[in-house]
């Protein structure tokens, strides 16, 4: 039996013990004390379990193993659920006409853009930064190249190809990304969340704060009329 000195562990070290000799499994210790299963598969090596003991953990073993089966052939059957709806739904949008990507930019700009200072928009979605790129240039002749760029990425990310990324796809030039904000190590938010961080794309230029009041009242009106009117599909 191995000896443990320290108080703390002493006490871990029986409870491990007594919860094993009552029959109980190592997945179980580990939950209830917070140890490795090594630790716990070390300390408990030597307490033996009746045969009533061991059937139970086995047919508890095969009742899990069934669950995690039965869960994932639930998901399976979700995830071909939601491919089925999602693609009808796809079907219910035929085209975008100028008015609906109008609106649509609109009120991504509402949720997304700033409100006040400049005329820009920042998020991490590439789907919604290539969107609002092509909505600049349908509505406004604002194109790419008319467009600055500041990066928000954390450290230890790879700047240079992340910039890249963005210009690949938004087809604003390198020479229009400024400085970028990069977080500082140890600031206890994950890094591999976001793998190209959050892009900040501004219109250049004079006159852009006439354009953000410009796109705010569309915002604005498409509001009153969704709201106060009795619209139908």
């Amino acid at each position: 039996m191995l000896v443990v000195q320290n108080p703390r562990k002493r006490y871990e070290y029986e409870k491990a013990r007594l919860l094993r000799k009552k029959g109980c499994a190592y997945n179980d210790i580990k939950k209830e004390l917070g140890l490795s299963k090594s630790t716990i598969s070390l300390w408990c090596r030597d307490v033996k379990l009746t045969n009533q003991q061991r059937a139970a953990l086995m047919y508890s073993s095969k009742r899990m193993a069934a669950q995690k089966l039965g869960a994932k052939a639930n998901h399976e059957k979700r995830e071909k659920e939601i491919a089925v709806i999602r693609e009808i739904a796809k079907k219910e949008i035929v085209n975008l006409m100028p008015k609906a990507f109008q609106v649509a930019g609109a009120m991504l700009y509402w949720a997304e853009g700033t409100k006040t200072q400049s005329t820009a928009v920042s998020n991490s979605d590439p789907r919604i930064i290539k969107f609002m790129v092509h909505w600049f240039d349908k509505f406004f002749q604002i194109t790419p190249k008319q467009l600055k760029a500041h990066l928000h990425i954390h450290y230890g990310n790879d700047e240079k190809k992340i910039k890249k990324f963005w210009s690949t796809l938004t087809g604003i030039p390198l020479d229009n990304f400024g400085k970028s904000f990069i977080k500082p190590k140890g600031t206890g938010h994950r890094t591999n969340i976001l793998p190209n961080g959050i892009i900040k794309i501004r219109v250049k230029g004079v006159g852009t704060e006439n354009l953000r009041h410009r796109i705010i009242a569309w915002s604005e009106k498409i509001y009153e009329i969704g709201t106060q009117q009795n619209i139908r599909p």
